[in-house]
């Protein structure tokens, strides 16, 4: 009541409808060069269905063992969990060892074979929720493991086996397949797989 009125408050107008995120990331990267390679997909990726990104998360696989996971992202051609890695320089590799030759020698094992590692446990935390949800383990999508050399100037003198699932950037000079143009953003192999949300496992 004011000054003998009785005031009716004002219905809210409706709004538009919330703006859906595609890309989740609670906080940017501790490393700057983490962030570099996460911010070159986010661009090229759009922020539209079915597009979905989750980026710098961790999780215990039923081992016990926590798994740090740069990239996890699903496109049209299915679902894909990334590693980055920003080493500059030539890469060249013996066997599964990697050696890049920069401003200093980097040596490392090929780091698709732990990636594809945290693929398998992750979707195996995923069929045990599903299941618990009563969802069609049936529905949860393979993850397929991939590497991002995403330095602006690296150069592959990988082989043709330690070069398998391995991408650079897009335009780059690497040699290899550029993340978007040779693996995001490839159509699915088989339409039913379109989403990602089908699985590949046999």
């Amino acid at each position: 009541m004011t000054g003998g009125l009785h005031v009716t408050p004002t219905a809210a107008k409706p709004g538009l409808p919330a703006r859906r995120e595609h890309w989740f990331q609670p906080r940017r990267s501790g490393f700057r060069w983490q962030q570099e390679g996460l911010e070159h997909v986010r661009q090229l990726m759009p922020n539209a269905e079915p597009y979905r990104a989750g980026a710098t998360f961790r999780f215990t696989g039923v081992t016990g063992r926590v798994n740090e996971c740069d990239l996890l992202i699903a496109v049209p051609g299915g679902v894909y969990l990334l590693e980055l890695k920003g080493h500059p320089g030539r890469v060249v590799n013996h066997g599964d060892t990697w050696r890049f030759h920069g401003d200093r020698v980097r040596t490392l094992r090929n780091p698709l074979h732990l990636t594809d590692l945290k693929a398998k446990e992750l979707k195996a935390q995923l069929e045990r929720a599903a299941h618990t949800a009563g969802i069609p383990e049936a529905k949860i999508p393979f993850i397929k493991p991939a590497v991002f050399l995403h330095d602006p100037d690296p150069v592959s003198e990988l082989d043709e086996f330690q070069r398998t699932s391995v991408c650079g950037r897009d335009s780059g000079t690497s040699g290899l397949p550029g993340i978007w143009d040779g693996l995001l953003g490839l159509p699915p192999e088989r339409e039913s797989w379109r989403g990602g949300w089908r699985s590949r496992q046999p």
